[in-house]
């Protein structure tokens, strides 16, 4: 009799100590859970920290060599011309890696203040796609880091240069060369007596 009493204390035992150990799995998984997805924030946060302080330097005032446009990458992966109707260059959009660079033409002084400069190529259509990507990225299709990011390289109010990164899809490219070419040309219209 004490031998069955002895078994049933120790079965009983068994089940409370298993008991704790599912309760004890459930926790770490939840708190492992809960700690990736925190880390995944933090990665988000800094991004766009990063691209914050990237935008926010490109407002304070800068030395005059500060915001020559950078030279034309000598290893472009494709070089592409963007002419006005009538022919004149507006600007050379070099495509290397995952950054294209815009370099306007040196004849014409584009003025960022001139629409549709901020409010279709910036707003809507570069916004758009950073905001799209940080979309994503909060769903877990992509990376914090591809999301695309612009850098627009201004001397006073004359724009000196568009630097585009993790552009990522052969369409956008497609979408930015001739949304950059309509914007410029719409300027240059503007600019013209």
């Amino acid at each position: 009799m004490l031998k069955l009493e002895r078994m049933g204390d120790e079965k009983a035992e068994i089940e409370k100590l298993l008991h704790i150990k599912e309760k004890l799995e459930k926790k770490i998984a939840e708190y492992e859970a809960e700690l990736e997805h925190l880390r995944y924030l933090l990665s988000f946060v800094k991004k766009q920290l990063t691209e914050k302080s990237f935008k926010v330097a490109e407002t304070l005032p800068q030395a005059k060599s500060l915001v020559e446009p950078s030279k034309p990458p000598t290893t472009a992966k494709q070089t592409i011309v963007l002419r006005a109707t009538n022919g004149n260059i507006l600007a050379t959009l070099y495509i290397e890696n995952n950054e294209i660079k815009v370099i306007p033409s040196e004849n014409i002084k584009f003025n960022v203040n001139i629409p549709p400069f901020q409010q279709f190529l910036i707003d809507k259509v570069l916004n758009g796609m950073a905001s799209k990507d940080r979309e994503e990225a909060m769903a877990g299709k992509i990376t914090p880091d591809e999301i695309l990011t612009y850098r627009i390289i201004k001397d006073g109010d004359i724009l000196k240069e568009i630097i585009i990164r993790n552009w990522r899809e052969e369409r956008r490219i497609t979408t930015l060369k001739n949304s950059i070419r309509w914007t410029l040309e719409k300027m240059y219209e503007k600019m013209r007596p």
